[in-house]
């Protein structure tokens, strides 16, 4: 198991980082390699061999630059450093427990170098196949570090402890996959096991000297050490799952009946039983795990001197009669289907040198994995076989239980896809792109605070996006990224991440502490506005959905600077910082911002309002509006009673361009907000389907998905407690609360929910119109019960309620 993380805060000020002492890892010293150049590709193995005369427990802060894989005696301790960027760079503080006698920590290290060809990270179809880092990590050059102050310098401190290294980087071959989508991830990898195990060893050098105090505040270049405020990873050898098709070639084309047949007989590989491939033979087998997981590869091998073994990951197969057929726009068909289908997917490979346990340098994901080896003249045996799961050790506090068998199935494939985004960010999708983004993550959070009692990675993305505003002024649309994005409409979905934790948590420290982020980006955005108070030109890319008949995300008057969807998102951004300066902040700046958002949303009536159609155009003058722009305004709650009314209609209508998976979670929001509670199960149809397809995570978007594990689209989790059980704070801090339920056809609802003091338990039943509750309230806070335009008061503790 992960050795128990300490978090050891920083002293003092963010502006004196590198001038004075301010994280204990400030008095070591970083190591590297003697001749590499310091953005030259290297994967290094440090080793430091040491004795200690009695029982101990220090404490070890240790980072690197790119990635560390750190072991002691053989067996993991910590691997890192989380994902930041420079100006907070994570170190690890781990408890270490040293009994007497000699010990060996081992780090695997490796910086990878950025290519210079534009064109390797833009390209999709027909890329660059230079291979390049995941583009979720930034970062500085290579570098290593380890340092404790409970044991003296020479014991194992880098830069004074006889730390030795291995170059790998010759034993790692790195090459880009071919996956005809976006997919940024870094490359994967062909391991020679015989030069991984023969490296020469030297000396390290000390690159950058333990940090020297500057009393005139000049602050040395270079990283900024900052805790770790994240648990360890989780990291757990999971066996199971079955064999679906086996053939004894390295063929590429389809699954054929015979294929299925003999996997039958295979059934002892996927239960981790010793499997031996003879000499001189090819083996293609495919491994179903039964549902979406994130992890690594796991073979203890035997023998095999001179065998290759390859092992890749996909989502799905797809309907293609081979490999080289599939295109972006291939389909996926039943997920839980391969017979017909072709596998494409990408992974790492090894020539095998002899018994050992396969090394790896990332994880990956998919519910599917394809091995293919090639033996040589000695057999291969498989001793032991299966993944390391990993992820962050989410433990889900809240539950969901219902009269509807077939939503309550569903609620396993949401907190899968949670799981499997939830790593040292929330990501958008585990398998293609591995990064934090704002639309994403307000999302994530939403069922986070709803279900889940640790918050920190939805706390960790809310820093992380306020650090990111330093460049251009804006939040980063994804953050950590090498190469910056900007997004208007995902900068402007910011505060409402702000906004919902001020709600949903009770922590006005940490919100405070964001008001200066707060302000700098509505002032930001503030200087965009003409003087209707409405956004013209703006930045970057102002993605909205994927609506299949728009064109990258962006409806019509999106790209040019004309649209009512990106002025409302102005308005909803405007009303979120108003009410957290209402909460927690300035009460100036508070009415300020709800002068300007109804001036603004005047504005937008003037210029987009169609009296004829009584919609919300898109643009002035466009053919067909969308469903966005109705549900959007009726969510600023502006809007008078007549076209309140007339946007419900037209929503009603379906004659729309219609939201997809990610924006209907605003549509849904709109409805519930609206006493739409038929309109709101409606538009839940396409979520119900999910199981019959195979899915055990949410796809991305409507078929052809690209990713089959993407979070956002598990927000219906958090629109069954917070919509269809309809529990929702009603003041900052979750003070007090409401429950507004929504439960369409369910007759019963059994729901709990996080809140700062413990949790709110629902349970409901409903029958001709009535509603008969039992609802259980922390200490010292109360609420509301709202049904059917009928409102009763709730008090601490235990209330029963028949309306």
């Amino acid at each position: 198991m992960p050795s128990p993380r300490v978090i050891i805060p920083s002293k003092g000020h963010l502006a004196d980082a590198n001038a004075h002492l301010r994280h204990p890892a400030d008095r070591g010293a970083w190591i590297w390699h003697p001749s590499k150049h310091k953005t030259e590709t290297a994967i290094l193995r440090f080793t430091c061999r040491f004795s200690i005369d009695s029982p101990c427990s220090p404490i070890l802060h240790v980072t690197a630059d790119q990635r560390f894989q750190l072991r002691c005696d053989g067996k993991d301790v910590s691997f890192g450093p989380d994902r930041g960027d420079i100006a907070h760079w994570t170190v690890q503080s781990i408890q270490m427990q040293f009994d007497p006698g000699e010990h060996e920590l081992e780090a695997i290290v490796w910086w990878l170098e950025e290519p210079d060809s534009i064109g390797s990270r833009t390209d999709q179809e027909g890329a660059d196949p230079t291979p390049t880092p995941p583009m979720g990590q930034m970062s500085l050059r290579g570098g290593f570090l380890v340092y404790s102050e409970d044991l003296q310098p020479d014991v194992l401190n880098t830069g004074s402890a006889d730390w030795q290294l291995a170059d790998l980087t010759d034993a790692v071959e790195l090459f880009r996959p071919y996956i005809p989508h976006y997919f940024d991830v870094g490359p994967s990898h062909i391991f020679d096991l015989v030069r991984w195990k023969s490296a020469t060893k030297c000396g390290a050098k000390v690159i950058c000297a333990p940090l020297i105090t500057n009393d005139y505040g000049v602050r040395r270049p270079g990283w900024c050490l900052a805790p770790a405020n994240l648990p360890e990873q989780s990291r757990s050898v999971w066996i199971g799952g079955r064999i679906r098709a086996v053939r004894d070639t390295w063929h590429a084309s389809a699954v054929a009946p015979q294929d299925e047949k003999a996997a039958l007989d295979w059934r002892g590989l996927s239960e981790g039983k010793p499997t031996i491939f003879p000499p001189n033979t090819e083996w293609t087998i495919i491994w179903d795990l039964e549902k979406y997981r994130c992890g690594y590869p796991y073979a203890e091998i035997k023998g095999g001197q001179g065998s290759k073994l390859e092992w890749e990951w996909a989502e799905a197969l797809y309907q293609e009669p081979s490999s080289s057929d599939i295109v972006s726009t291939s389909s996926k068909g039943n997920r839980s289907e391969v017979l017909g289908k072709s596998f494409l997917g990408y992974g790492d490979q090894w020539k095998i040198s002899g018994d050992g346990v396969l090394p790896f340098l990332w994880w990956r994901s998919g519910r599917y994995i394809r091995l293919r080896i090639a033996t040589g003249a000695e057999s291969l045996e498989f001793a032991q076989f299966g993944i390391i799961e990993t992820g962050y050790p989410l433990i889900k506090d809240g539950h969901w239980k219902s009269s509807d068998a077939a939503w309550d199935a569903l609620m396993p494939v949401f907190e899968n896809s949670f799981q499997c985004s939830a790593h040292e960010h929330w990501s958008d999708s585990p398998y293609y792109e591995q990064m934090c983004y704002v639309g994403d993550t307000r999302l994530h959070a939403l069922s986070n605070y709803a279900f889940y009692g640790d918050d920190r990675l939805s706390k960790r993305a809310i820093e992380l996006f306020a650090w990111s505003r330093f460049e251009s002024g804006f939040v980063a649309e994804r953050y950590p990224a090498a190469w910056r994005q900007e997004s208007i409409t995902y900068s402007m979905l910011w505060p409402l991440m702000l906004r919902d934790f001020m709600l949903w948590r009770d922590d006005p420290i940490f919100v405070k502490q964001l008001l200066p982020a707060l302000r700098s980006i509505m002032a930001e955005m503030e200087g965009l506005t003409r003087d209707d108070g409405l956004l013209g030109d703006y930045p970057g890319w102002p993605f909205v959905d994927w609506v299949p008949e728009w064109v990258n995300g962006c409806g019509p008057g999106v790209r040019e600077g004309d649209s009512s969807i990106v002025n409302l998102h102005w308005v909803l951004s405007l009303q979120a910082a108003g009410e957290v300066e209402a909460a927690h902040g300035d009460p100036v700046l508070a009415e300020r911002c709800r002068r300007m958002a109804k001036n603004a949303f005047d504005s937008i009536l003037d210029r987009y309002w169609d009296g004829d159609q009584g919609l919300l155009l898109d643009t002035v003058g466009c053919v067909r509006a969308s469903e966005h722009a109705q549900f959007f305004a009726l969510l600023t709650g502006l809007l008078s009673n007549e076209k309140t009314q007339s946007c419900i209609n037209v929503l009603k209508s379906g004659d729309l361009a219609p939201a997809t998976i990610y924006a209907a979670f605003y549509l849904l929001d709109a409805f519930y907000h609206q006493d739409c509670g038929t309109e709101l199960h409606q538009h839940l149809i396409f979520w119900r389907g999910l199981c019959a397809q195979g899915f055990t995570a949410t796809p991305e978007a409507p078929e052809p998905s690209r990713s089959d594990a993407h979070a956002w689209g598990s927000h219906p989790m958090w629109h069954s407690a917070a919509s269809i059980a309809g529990i929702r704070p009603s003041a900052p801090g979750f003070r007090s609360v409401q429950i507004a339920p929504q439960p369409g056809s369910f007759e019963k609802i059994a729901c709990s929910v996080v809140h700062p003091k413990g949790k709110i338990e629902v349970a409901l039943q409903f029958s001709e119109g009535k509603v008969y509750a039992k609802i259980w309230l922390p200490d010292e806070i109360s609420g509301i019960f709202v049904w059917n335009g009928a409102t009763r008061s709730l008090n601490p503790g235990f209330s029963e309620i028949m309306v």
